[in-house]
């Protein structure tokens, strides 16, 4: 091979010059989004950059987040959250131990009081997620009941059936219906002969004496 086609290796100084080059490039672009993003006003998402006059009411009324929600109207709640942890007024999530793993089974069975009471200062939500994560899950609840007779034998038929109330609601074109228990506001005879049929069933009409 000609002396003058073959290829000189890189040093590593060389090497090291380019990352460094690089690293240089990188906070120079950092740099100019960040002017950007002040100059702007907005996020690269878009969402307003935080005040202090959005700030200091946030410091004053926390931790009542109800009280803090109504002055900060275009913030969202997750937004809130997430800007008192930035600024240190929410303790940081205690990590879950070994321990606390092993005794996460009782959620799969266990009493809503017995599950709380074997992880004491965690919230439900937390345990929860916790249990999910590593595969311990509660079974599904029974069939909801109405206490009117034939929307509780709706409930019963799709549940024993595995069916989802809002699948039935699209089968029977219900807008919700079953799903959003609409029927507390005016039950609706036609949706419930219709879901019958859908769940293979049939409406018979009995009549007591007069």
């Amino acid at each position: 091979m000609p002396q003058s086609l073959a290829r000189c290796p890189i040093t590593f100084a060389e090497e090291l010059n380019m990352e460094l080059s690089w690293v240089a490039r990188g906070a120079a672009s950092a740099e100019r989004g960040r002017r950007l993003v002040e100059l702007r006003g907005v996020t690269p998402n878009g969402y307003p950059l935080w005040e202090g006059r959005e700030v200091a009411p946030l410091v004053d009324l926390h931790p009542e987040y109800g009280a803090v929600f109504p002055v900060l109207p275009r913030r969202t709640k997750p937004a809130v959250y997430s800007k008192a942890a930035r600024l240190g007024l929410t303790k940081p999530r205690a990590r879950w131990s070994d321990n606390e793993i092993l005794r996460l089974r009782i959620y799969r069975s266990g009493t809503r009081e017995e599950v709380l009471a074997a992880f004491p200062g965690r919230t439900w939500r937390a345990i929860g997620l916790a249990a999910n994560k590593r595969g311990h899950r509660r079974p599904k609840s029974s069939a909801k009941t109405s206490g009117i007779p034939i929307v509780d034998q709706i409930y019963q038929r799709a549940h024993s059936l595995g069916m989802p109330l809002t699948e039935l609601d699209a089968i029977v074109r219900s807008r919700n219906y079953f799903a959003k228990r609409r029927w507390r506001g005016k039950q609706n005879h036609g949706v419930h002969h219709r879901a019958v049929l859908a769940l293979g069933g049939r409406l018979r009409a009995r009549f007591e004496p007069l």
